[in-house]
């Protein structure tokens, strides 16, 4: 019987941890829709995401330069679904802004993850700042960015 309620007790502690481990695997290996690096949560602020939205799936995005041109290649119903779902991170805090929202720096001489130099901020006058500190980058809003030719 001892034998029967520890089997019954390990069971139950790998049944509860199990799921808990591979969601973390999972959330550690995500990669981006649309170059397949691998993402991790240290690039946050160079990223964008798509939510999971009717006939489009959930997206994520390593550079926001990667979002720009998936969103580019779809058809314009689909780029408008993307425009208004999509969401980009601020630079400074982390915190998610609906890409329609954001401003974002152009042309800067940030690092990011595919060398795009893309950097988004939810407060103009701090994409402002940041250009004027990092190289000859350009404040623009999401329907420029989209017009613009990357790379």
């Amino acid at each position: 019987m001892l034998r029967k309620s520890s089997f019954l007790l390990i069971m139950s502690i790998l049944m509860l941890t199990v799921p808990t481990a591979y969601a973390a695997e999972l959330k550690k290996t995500a990669v981006c829709s649309e170059c397949n690096m691998k993402m991790n949560e240290t690039g946050k602020r160079f990223s964008a995401s798509l939510p999971n939205v009717p006939g489009m799936g959930p997206s994520s995005y390593c550079d926001i330069g990667c979002a720009v041109i998936s969103r580019n290649r779809e058809c314009a119903t689909r780029q408008m679904t993307f425009d208004s779902n999509a969401v980009v991170y601020d630079h400074a805090t982390e915190e998610a802004i609906p890409v329609e929202k954001a401003f974002f720096v152009l042309r800067s001489d940030a690092k990011t993850p595919m060398g795009y130099g893309i950097v988004a901020f939810q407060d103009k006058a701090q994409a402002e700042k940041f250009a004027a500190e990092h190289g000859k980058g350009k404040v623009i809003r999401w329907f420029e960015l989209v017009d613009e030719k990357l790379k």
